[in-house]
């Protein structure tokens, strides 16, 4: 997996990730409380072979002692040393059990003998480890006693018996110091290896998150669906809605940015066959097609545009609402006749854009719309205004198919972590198959928990300063420094 991907896929599910890893930490630590305390202790031997009056007795003194250590060292775990060791310590446990407890070695060519062993508590593994060596000098000392007694004669003539000396011996070289902590189970050892299990353990339910997780959050994802390019980026906002006079609000400079990004997108979708008449929808409710057709207006008469925006949702109509405006004339009565145009369509408080509502309900909103009344209609408008048409979302009916027929193109509202890719798909497809132009696409409801990085289509714009923008008498927008402190810009 490359490491953009990994990333992507540690931002997306860092929570379950981290708690996945806490878990695996909580468990380490659990199974160390459950786990009985192991305390080691270690000393040491050294052998010596007698000594010589010279260069070359002591040479072959030193040799034998490295050969006896090789071979002493295994009297260390011996029986008879274990049986020993817990007479003298008083200890509940077999030589077996004693033994397996006790680990013995001796470096290379060397005549020290180190003992480690392990106990229940600190004070136990201190004098095992100290009554080891001993008990083991003891059982080399017998060893090397072990043989035959000799008659011979003394200086004086007379006849003396000779017992067996050890010319080898065990001396304690270094005494058991008392264990501070226990070496197992070991924290630094056991947590870790808690940690990864647990770290792993997130990215595995994070992959399989992912794999299943078929909604719509990137740029890349819409591209590729969709078969077109992305046209903007509209920011998740209260600013940004369609209730009633929402139009009207404030908007911040990212939001006003990103939709002056929207109209200049739609502007050059295609340079040779300029789209006159702009369906704006979605694959289902509540993605915000509303929203993005009454704001593209707003800013398309802002820049000089003559608008006229059009709600063509006739079965739950939002633009008058969006506008403050009255719906009870609207598109129903214009196409049945009843109604000129002239008197149907409304002014706004934006100079260049004129509102027709959608009117009353009518028995059969898809007939109106895919009449050749709407197609004329249409047709007229677009001979002097841009229309932007508010239509129904693609999947729950059929009205936004017909009327991107009759249209220039549609604009298709992606809500961002909503919108599934099966839904998307759907959609894409209802649009081609009955010949319908899909322009571009619109990623909606973006998360801008980072303001100083919004993404905007391909380009990730950061501020070096914090500003805010106002506007001045001249309506010309200045700058005005926040913050001073400069970070690194982006571009």
């Amino acid at each position: 997996m490359p490491l953009e991907d990994l990333w992507n896929l540690t931002r997306r599910h860092v929570v379950a990730i981290a708690v996945c890893a806490l878990v695996g930490v909580l468990l380490a630590f659990g199974w160390m409380l459950l786990q009985p305390k192991v305390y080691t202790a270690s000393s040491s031997g050294y052998v010596t072979a007698g000594g010589g009056q010279s260069l070359s007795e002591s040479f072959s003194s030193q040799t034998l002692a490295q050969q006896k250590a090789q071979a002493y060292v295994t009297l260390f775990t011996n029986r008879n040393v274990a049986k020993a060791v817990i007479d003298e310590l008083g200890l509940d446990a077999t030589p077996s059990e004693l033994v397996d407890r006790i680990t013995a070695t001796v470096p290379p060519e060397g005549v020290t003998i180190d003992v480690t062993a392990s106990a229940p508590t600190a004070a136990e593994a201190r004098d095992i480890a100290d009554a080891v060596v001993g008990a083991a000098a003891d059982e080399a000392r017998t060893m090397e006693e072990t043989g035959p007694t000799t008659e011979t004669t003394n200086a004086q003539g007379k006849q003396v018996t000779v017992e067996p000396q050890a010319q080898v011996v065990i001396a304690p070289s270094e005494s058991p110091v008392l264990p501070s902590s226990p070496s197992s189970p070991d924290p630094l050892r056991v947590l870790p290896i808690g940690l990864v299990l647990g770290l792993l353990l997130g990215y595995a339910v994070a992959a399989v998150r992912h794999h299943n997780d078929t909604q719509v959050r990137r740029v890349e994802d819409v591209e590729a669906i969709t078969s077109s390019g992305v046209m903007g980026i509209l920011p998740m906002s209260q600013d940004l809605g369609s209730e009633r006079g929402d139009v009207a609000r404030t908007k911040s400079f990212h939001e006003r940015e990103a939709l002056r990004k929207v109209r200049t997108n739609l502007r050059f979708v295609d340079v040779d066959h300029q789209p006159r008449s702009v369906v704006i929808t979605s694959a289902k409710q509540g993605e915000g097609k509303s929203t993005v057709a009454a704001n593209l207006a707003t800013v398309l008469a802002d820049a000089g545009e003559s608008v006229v925006l059009v709600d063509a949702d006739l079965r739950r109509s939002a633009v008058a609402r969006a506008f403050d405006l009255s719906d009870d004339v609207g598109l129903t009565e214009v196409l049945a006749g009843t109604v000129e145009l002239g008197d149907a369509l409304q002014p706004s408080d934006t100079s260049g854009l004129q509102i027709l509502a959608a009117g009353a309900t009518p028995p059969n909103p898809s007939e109106l719309l895919g009449s050749k009344r709407m197609e004329t209609l249409i047709a007229q408008l677009s001979t002097e205004h841009m229309i932007i048409l508010d239509a129904p979302p693609v999947l729950p009916v059929t009205d936004a198919t017909l009327l991107t027929r009759s249209a220039d193109g549609a604009v298709l509202v992606v809500a961002a972590g909503t919108t599934h890719r099966e839904e998307l798909e759907r959609t894409v497809s209802s649009l081609t198959t009955v010949g319908g132009k899909l322009l571009g696409a619109i990623l909606n409801q973006v998360s801008t928990k980072r303001m100083d990085r919004l993404r905007y289509g391909d380009v990730t714009y950061g501020y070096a300063q914090d500003y805010s923008y106002e506007a001045d008498s001249a309506g010309d927008t200045k700058r005005r420094d926040v913050k001073a402190k400069r970070r690194k810009t982006k571009v």
